[in-house]
């Protein structure tokens, strides 16, 4: 094919992504080839036998019919076309199956720079020409040989002589034409080198004239692997790309390939010859993907693969020696976070860092690994024959770790600060395999969590039976709302007057096995499983439809405030405010009678943010408060900036107002700076005369608790507040004598 006819060569590109295929498209027409389009493997196998192509570029993963099940098409009904394989670097393994199925070459996606696409398609699309034209012309040769062999068949010695020339002479060009760019040599059954082509030159940077009469055994690199090149061709007559080390001119190793045939004649002479192939490049591509495969892309550390590998290894060498080891698995506490609010360029630098720290606590041979998100796990292998002292060791490298780790990290304007949560076990244990130890280390990891983060807890087999029942619960969990499983409870909200002027929606799981179940054992596991997003949605769905009824009802003016509490996931969804928004919208719900209650933990964590949503519910007329006050992060600092309409005080104050004496001072305080600030007041956790006598003395106007009413069911709850209507009120308040007594 000469330059003419390789610019008009016709190029069928497969792939699903649009702009992969247009760019190729445009790119490869500026060139003069003719470029068709297939958007699925299936229309791609159509087109290649419609229009047969001179050469395929195919993407890896696409759906239905995928590229490696284009490649086997190709390669079986025309194995001289060339296809050049196109994948993301998250497919290495699709990579090396599809080169072995036959794939002529691969790229990467994405291509930063497409000058690297022309310089493929047109290395293929040479070598396509070339296997095309060798082929024409072996079978010229052969013709012409039968042709030859027939008409000398019956002439003498001579003109036989002379036929082995020529079949000798065909041997010996068929083997260079193959392989232009590559050294042919010729040695004879010395080793010695009676021919060498110049190519040489730019493959080793010898001099031609300088190599022929030399031993080729000086040029290996091991004297090994000749002899073994040696044995193999004594026996089979040939070699296939045998990979050898040869010595270049600067006495540098260069990996090549040598392919060679051996002949001895019936007189003794002979000789050997072939070619040899410099494969640094391909080596170089096979060791970057065998790293990849085994290393994390981010950190460079061992990956889940490399580790499981590794800790096999350790439980063999532990069971064989009597040695044994410990495993900690590290989850980085409040990562999603700082993830989310400062963006994933600032949270790959910090998994780099974690990754940098933890290394420098630990032994050359012993492994750190990120086995996903933010986890990452500690192999200390061989500590000892002692289980109290690899336990005393283990828990000396997690408390260094954890130490390291919560030293303050500052990247780019940020100074963060992040701790751990270490879960190890030891091991081995009686059949006890790499993914249990793995299993065992992530189940201790989630009690430390559960003890309250930044600790480290050891696994006991106790612990495997409530992971397992922690697994249940996420498997029932996410069908409870399709199978209405989701209660809503409701507990009234008293005014100073004794009426009730709200209410506060919690929820309940009501399991068919287990009855019904608290927020308190359920909600932590929605967190981190991403149920808490469809649940939290749910939960202000249906408290919108039942504002709507009641507004609508003789429930209305005591039912004028329902409050719904907010998980931060849930807050920190950047379409939050749109999505409360929608249901107003949906349920036809009044905004004014719909409050949502926030922890302080998650209005501090991101300010700025927080004031943004606030901002956007504000104008909405949703009411805002914080819930459980003063047990977290209060500060008049934030209370200021936050447009707040109300605070809670948490029930941990309330429990013991009237005995403890600071406990007061901090109810007085709250209620004196909210009255400050123009924010309402709700006292939580009400459960005597005492406790309410000491609240309104104080100046709080609004309390809930168990004094009134426990959390009901909607259909109780509403006879509930129905009923305190009819009643016009129904407790007395008798702290300050200046107020009226008001009856049950």
């Amino acid at each position: 094919m000469d330059e003419l006819q390789e610019q008009s060569a016709v190029i069928l590109t497969i792939d699903d992504e649009q702009a992969i295929r247009e760019s190729f498209h445009l790119y490869l027409e500026d060139y003069g080839y003719t470029v068709i389009e297939a958007e699925n493997g299936q229309a791609g196998i159509a087109l290649f036998e419609s229009q047969k192509p001179d050469l395929v570029l195919v993407d890896l993963r696409m759906p239905e019919v995928d590229g490696l099940q284009v490649l086997a098409h190709v390669v079986s009904n025309s194995p001289d076309t060339p296809i050049i394989v196109v994948s993301g670097t998250g497919v290495i393994d699709d990579v090396i199956e599809a080169l072995h199925l036959g794939a002529w070459d691969y790229m990467l996606k994405p291509l930063q720079d497409l000058s690297v696409l022309l310089h493929a398609v047109r290395k293929n699309l040479d070598r396509s020409r070339l296997t095309l034209e060798n082929r024409a012309y072996q079978e010229h040769l052969e013709l012409e040989v039968q042709k030859r062999t027939e008409e000398l068949r019956l002439a003498n010695d001579e003109m036989l002589a002379t036929n082995n020339r020529l079949l000798l002479s065909e041997k010996k060009y068929r083997s260079i034409f193959e392989s232009l760019t590559d050294v042919y040599f010729q040695v004879d059954l010395q080793g010695r080198l009676e021919e060498i082509s110049p190519s040489i030159s730019s493959n080793l940077e010898y001099q031609r004239e300088n190599m022929l009469g030399t031993r080729l055994y000086d040029f290996f690199a091991e004297p090994e692997r000749y002899e073994s090149m040696l044995d193999r061709l004594k026996q089979n007559g040939s070699v296939t790309d045998f990979e050898v080390l040869l010595l270049d001119g600067s006495g540098l190793e260069r990996p090549c390939a040598v392919t060679a045939a051996h002949e001895v004649h019936a007189d003794g002479t002979g000789r050997i010859y072939g070619v040899f192939r410099d494969i640094t490049e391909r080596k170089q591509a096979e060791a970057k993907i065998e790293y990849q495969a085994y290393h994390d892309s981010l950190t460079n550390l061992p990956n889940r693969r490399l580790l499981l590998d590794r800790l096999e290894l350790a439980l063999h060498r532990s069971r064989r020696h009597g040695h044994e080891g410990a495993l900690l698995l590290i989850d980085l506490d409040r990562f999603k976070t700082i993830n989310d609010s400062l963006g994933h360029s600032v949270g790959d630098q910090l998994l780099c860092e974690i990754a940098l720290r933890l290394i420098s606590v630990l032994r050359e041979e012993d492994t750190v690994a990120r086995i996903g998100g933010d986890e990452f796990v500690v192999l200390l292998a061989d500590v000892g024959h002692d289980t109290q002292a690899t336990a005393r060791r283990a828990e000396g490298v997690a408390e260094k770790i954890r130490h390291n780790l919560s030293l303050p990290i500052r990247i780019k304007d940020h100074e963060l600060y992040i701790t751990p949560s270490i879960g190890i076990t030891l091991f081995p244990m009686q059949h006890e395999d790499a993914g249990a130890v793995l299993r065992h280390g992530d189940t201790a990891m989630y009690q430390a969590k559960a003890a309250g983060r930044n600790t480290v807890r050891f696994f006991l087999p106790g612990m495997q039976e409530e992971a397992d029942q922690r697994l249940g619960m996420e498997k029932d969990l996410r069908l409870a709302i399709s199978r209405n499983q989701l209660k809503l409870f409701f507990q009234a909200q008293i005014d100073a007057e004794g009426a009730v002027c709200g209410a506060e929606a919690l929820l309940r799981w009501e399991h068919p096995e287990y009855g019904l179940i608290t927020p308190d054992r359920f909600i932590p596991v929605a967190e981190e499983t991403g149920l808490i997003l469809p649940i939290g949605e749910w939960v202000l769905q249906t408290a919108c439809e039942l504002i709507t009824k009641w507004s609508n009802s003789e429930l209305s003016d005591a039912l004028r405030h329902i409050a719904v509490n907010v998980s931060p996931w849930q807050f920190r969804q950047p379409n939050f405010p749109v999505q409360v928004e929608r249901i107003l919208a949906r349920t036809k719900a009044d905004p004014g009678r719909l409050g949502l209650e926030l922890t302080e933990g998650v209005v501090i964590d991101n300010v700025a943010d927080t004031v943004d949503k606030m901002d956007s519910f504000k104008m909405l007329g949703v009411k805002i408060s914080i819930d459980d006050f003063g047990t977290g992060y209060s500060s008049l600092s934030y209370l200021k900036k936050l447009p707040l309409d109300i605070l809670k005080i948490d029930r941990s104050f309330v429990e013991d107002v009237t005995e403890d004496e600071s406990n007061a001072a901090i109810v007085e305080t709250i209620i004196s700076m909210a009255s400050h600030l123009g924010l309402e007041v709700i006292a939580e956790g009400v459960e005597t005369q005492e406790q309410l006598d000491f609240l309104h003395s104080s100046g709080c106007r609004r309390f809930q608790g168990y004094y009134f009413t426990r959390p009901l069911p909607v259909e109780q709850f509403e006879a509930f507040v129905s009923n305190s209507i009819n009643e016009k009120s129904f407790v007395a308040i008798t702290a300050n004598p200046d107020v009226d007594e008001l009856h049950r």
